[in-house]
């Protein structure tokens, strides 16, 4: 009896608007008084909460449609019920009458309408199972009412250790046998079957010659990918030299361009004393359009 006390308990707590939305401790207080299992109560306080909702909803609509006593049975009812009836025969409930009755109070519904969507629905349900186990039939022929028999006799293949010419003469028996077959059902024309087979046979060749040009347009396109990935590697190896050796001349730059402006703070005697050397160590210069060029000492 613990989950039906529990609840019931729920039920009134949800509709008087108790202290139960500060956390989950209310829940979990409630399963550990009726020695329900923990978590199970969480699906029917959602559903209490929903049907609260709905019955405010029908409080705001007109008196007329409020007075409705049969009102539609929604899906989270149906859910609900079969999951609660579930859960009570496990405590060992097994008067389905009293589970019904239990239910009906938990709804707010009659007996009878309860009662009716219940054994409605498992009727269905039982219809539905029964339609998916009902045994298969299968038809067969007998074997004298077979429209096609063999009227000639296939030879046997040779053995794998024969020759190879032995193997196409049975090839040919085999299908010289298959023709003549063919030619007795009725309603085939063996002129027709092969013209339908060798268009299929030469589509799958077609088929697979373009197969080959795709992997070998496949196998291009990978060629020309590894080539032009190998030439960007190299571009990019040669501007990060490129990049380095700028680097450099830019540093020599700004030694040269404070050479320069020491040697014109110099006066004209320690000028003409420095000139000589200041020459040898003379290695760039810059040109008009501002590009820096090296020259050998």
């Amino acid at each position: 009896m613990g989950l039906k006390t529990a609840l019931f308990e729920l039920k009134q707590a949800v509709r008087n608007h108790e202290g139960y939305q500060t956390d989950e401790a209310f829940l979990h207080n409630l399963e550990h008084d009726h020695k329900v299992r923990p978590g199970t109560l969480v699906y029917y306080f959602n559903h209490f909460q929903m049907m609260g909702m709905n019955k405010e909803d029908d409080q705001t609509q007109p008196s007329d449609e409020s007075k409705k006593v049969n009102r539609k049975w929604s899906k989270n009812e149906i859910e609900f019920m079969f999951q609660y009836i579930k859960e009570r025969q496990e405590e060992g409930a097994l008067n389905i009458t009293e589970i019904l009755e239990e239910l009906a109070e938990l709804f707010d519904r009659g007996y009878q309408s309860v009662n009716y969507k219940y054994y409605s629905l498992l009727k269905k349900k039982e219809q539905k199972e029964a339609r998916i186990l009902e045994p298969l039939h299968v038809t067969t022929i007998p074997y004298n009412e077979v429209p096609v028999v063999s009227t000639e006799v296939i030879p046997k293949t040779s053995p794998v250790s024969k020759k190879n010419h032995h193997q196409d003469d049975d090839l040919l028996d085999v299908l010289s046998g298959l023709i003549s077959n063919i030619q007795q059902l009725p309603g085939i024309h063996l002129n027709e079957l092969l013209r339908s087979l060798f268009q299929l046979t030469n589509m799958a060749l077609q088929n697979q010659e373009e197969v080959q040009q795709i992997e070998y347009l496949r196998s291009e396109f990978h060629h020309e990918k590894e080539e032009l990935r190998e030439k960007l590697l190299k571009k990019e190896q040669q501007l990060r030299l490129e990049k380095k050796r700028n680097d450099e001349l830019q540093i020599e730059v700004s030694k040269l361009a404070k050479e320069i402006n020491a040697f014109n703070k110099l006066g004209d005697a320690a000028k003409i004393q420095n000139l000589k050397a200041y020459n040898q160590r003379l290695n760039y210069i810059i040109d008009g359009f501002g590009i820096v060029v090296q020259v050998g000492s």
